[in-house]
């Protein structure tokens, strides 16, 4: 099934936001890295998922009434064992919830050189836009982002990046290392293809993106249909 297929499969459904895991599954579609991650259900099966991802792992918690993960504490970071998974199923599954309940086990990203926000939204006269800037916790409080209408060059690509007041952040900021400028050019690309072959796309929200020297990873995302807007 390809991605327009599963895309309107969802629209048709009436199931208008993919959740994180969906939508992370779909950028790996798209040629955009993510962390390993495996959908469970039952505590033993978490725990397998674990142990077969390699320690340390996140867990987060699925369920479509949760979006913001963060704020309600369904996100467990840097479980090092099988105890430290046990104890963070039994507090993930206790958070209240109308929507049937999953865990999300993901292998643990390493640090990164910083957290950037790539997105897209749509506006009414011009279309799809795309947005690129310092993501993370910041993003709300720094607002240091760029736009660029889709479909955009590389050139203009690399104009938006070096736009944003943060760019020292990725230039080698206090002896830090330089962060991999094509990897970011390569994901803002594949965006404005991906929302240019896809109409149905009203929103993308990919925050944080890990940053290194030598690549870049989608760690946490949110999509958005169209049909869900004009209801």
């Amino acid at each position: 099934m390809s991605i327009s297929d599963i895309l309107d499969q969802k629209s048709k459904a009436g199931e208008n936001v993919l959740t994180e895991f969906e939508s992370k599954k779909l950028l790996k579609e798209i040629g955009i890295p993510i962390p390993a991650q495996k959908l469970t259900k039952t505590k033993e099966e978490t725990i397998g998922a674990a142990e077969e991802m390699g320690f340390p792992v996140v867990m987060k918690l699925m369920a479509e009434d949760i979006v913001h993960k963060s704020d309600t504490g369904a996100v467990k970071l840097n479980l090092k064992d099988k105890n430290d998974v046990e104890a963070a199923y039994d507090e993930l599954m206790s958070i209240p919830s109308e929507s049937e309940k999953q865990i999300s086990v993901q292998e643990m990203a390493k640090e990164p050189i910083t957290e950037l926000i790539i997105g897209m939204t749509t506006d009414p006269q011009f279309g799809p836009a795309l947005m690129f800037g310092i993501g993370g916790i910041l993003v709300e409080l720094l607002e240091d982002v760029s736009f660029r209408i889709a479909p955009i060059t590389e050139y203009d690509a690399k104009e938006m990046i070096r736009e944003i007041k943060g760019f020292p952040l990725l230039d080698g900021f206090r002896g830090k290392p330089k962060a991999d400028l094509n990897a970011i050019v390569d994901i803002l690309m594949k965006i404005s293809e991906f929302v240019i072959e896809n109409e149905n796309i009203y929103e993308m929200d990919l925050n944080p993106v890990f940053i290194y020297d030598d690549g870049i990873m989608c760690v946490d995302a949110r999509i958005i249909l169209k049909k869900q807007q004009e209801e």
